[in-house]
Parts: structure tokens; C-alpha cells; sequence
């Protein structure tokens, strides 16, 4: 059972991994008249993952489930927030993007620091490889999936992804706090 959530959990929130790219074709028009612009997302990203290290560790410490829970609501924010700057043409003033990148970039870390020591916690010594297998497949198997939504987004508009990545995001919240303490 416990496996089981947290496979449901990570599948989730696989939306943290694949939603960036949709973000930036959101702006695509305005970053390629700016390319300053472009160096500032990747500037975003990476202060994320130099800042957000220290603090999901510490927690992870003290609960690896309330990561992938807290890491949640802010990975379907950030989205929901990206799709409503959307909405409103709130993309287009410069800072804007890179701080809602900024935001699910550090929920991105949030989420790989919560999956790998939430996994080494629930499985003992012996199984322990199994289900870094087993999840690592049925994970990849999703993000092949994922590509689906390249379709969606030409049918339907890089908005609808977002909002369907936020709602992924949200939902993982529920598997989350399902799952059982592991520290």
C-alpha cells in the first residue's frame, strides 16, 4: 500500500518535471526578443536549486511525506498562479516568469529530495532495490506519456497543460498525506 502511494504521489508529480517548457512557450514570442530574458529563467532555476537544498533537506530530516505534501502545493501555486498571469498578460512584464519558474523549481526540489528519501525510509535493506526498480520504471513509463501532452498543448494551448500540471500537483497532495511517516 505504502508503495503504492507513494508511486501514485511521484507519478503526480512528475508535472514539476514536464511543465517548465510549457511555461516558456507561454512567452516564447517576448523571450525571443529579449534574450536577456532567457538568462534570467536559467538564473531562477538555478538559485532554486542552490537555495531551496538546505531547507527540503532539513524537513525531509524530520518528514520525507510533508516534502512531497508541502512540495505539492507549491509546484500547483506557482502553476495555477503562471496560468492566470497568463490569463492577464502578466507574462510580459520582466520579472514575472522567472519568479514563477523560481517558485516550481524549488518545489521541483522539493519533490526529488522527498521521493529519494521518502523510498530509502519505507523499504528495509532487502527490498530496497526492488522498489527503487519498480518505481523508477512504472515513473518512466509516465513521463513517456508525458509527451502526450505536446498534443494537448497544440490542441488546447500551453494554459490548459499548466492548468491540468496544477491539478496534478494539488491532487498529490491527497496520495501524500495517504502515506504513512517514514522517519
Amino acid at each position: 500500500r505504502e508503495l503504492g502511494l507513494f508511486i501514485v504521489t511521484r507519478a503526480l508529480l512528475n508535472a514539476t518535471a514536464l511543465a517548465p517548457p510549457f511555461m516558456l512557450a507561454l512567452n516564447a514570442e517576448h523571450l525571443n526578443n529579449n534574450i536577456g530574458g532567457l538568462g534570467s529563467l536559467l538564473l531562477a532555476s538555478s538559485l532554486a536549486s542552490l537555495v531551496s537544498g538546505y531547507v527540503w533537506g532539513r524537513l525531509a530530516d524530520i518528514s520525507s511525506r510533508k516534502v512531497l505534501l508541502l512540495s505539492g502545493f507549491s509546484a500547483g501555486l506557482s502553476l495555477l498562479l503562471t496560468v492566470i498571469a497568463a490569463s492577464y498578460h502578466l507574462l510580459e512584464v520582466y520579472w514575472v516568469l522567472p519568479a514563477l519558474l523560481f517558485a516550481l523549481m524549488v518545489a521541483y526540489e522539493g519533490v526529488r529530495m522527498g521521493r529519494s528519501i521518502h523510498l530509502v525510509d519505507i523499504a528495509d535493506q532487502d527490498k530496497r532495490a526492488i522498489y527503487t526498480a519498480l518505481s523508477n520504471s512504472i515513473i518512466g513509463l509516465f513521463l513517456l506519456l508525458g509527451g502526450l501532452f505536446s498534443i494537448v498543448s497544440h490542441w488546447y494551448g500551453e494554459q490548459v497543460v499548466l492548468l491540468v500540471f496544477a491539478l496534478m500537483s494539488f491532487s498529490s497532495m491527497i496520495s501524500a498525506f495517504l502515506m504513512k511517516e517514514a522517519q
